[in-house]
């Protein structure tokens, strides 16, 4: 990286990017809801993901095929996304985000369903902070065989939006 320190708004539009992912993730499956999550990547952007399964997604084609398997595999509409803790860091045109995401039920279960780390490398263009790439990783210690149903029936639910 070359350039400045990251300044204090620089971080804060960081910072509401990865609200924006947390908060769009939980809207309603749909064309417009996938194209919205898809808009917080770079076209080139890359979701990488590392639970039961190692998939990576890219491009804003990816975006909409990650953002539809997960909205039709998974009951995400009785689930919720929140942040955890969080460090940016970075110069110029380039950061780094690492931080903390938490799934918790909003219907039918009390507790939190799952856990883990995202690791994001932003970059500015024009003036605009977006996603190059993302990694998720679940919680090591969390028992992420209960989705093994969800994803042994992809097959059968997966829609396309």
């Amino acid at each position: 990286m070359t350039g400045s320190e990251l300044t204090t708004t620089d971080r804060f539009e960081i910072f509401e990017q990865l609200n924006l992912h947390q908060r769009l993730i939980d809207t309603p499956w749909g064309r417009e809801s996938a194209e919205r999550y898809a808009d917080l990547y770079w076209p080139e952007g890359k979701f990488n993901v590392h639970d039961l399964r190692d998939s990576t997604f890219e491009g804003r084609k990816g975006m909409k095929d990650m953002f539809d398997y997960a909205h039709s595999v998974f009951p995400l509409d009785k689930w919720y996304h929140s942040m955890g803790v969080f460090e940016i860091a970075g110069e110029g045109d380039d950061a780094t985000a690492n931080w903390r995401w938490v799934v918790s039920w909003k219907a039918d279960h009390i507790g939190t369903v799952s856990t883990g780390t995202y690791s994001d490398r932003f970059q500015r263009r024009n003036g605009v902070w977006k996603c190059l790439e993302r990694t998720s990783n679940i919680d090591p210690n969390w028992p992420g065989d209960q989705f093994q149903k969800y994803i042994d029936a992809a097959d059968k639910t997966f829609r396309a939006s």
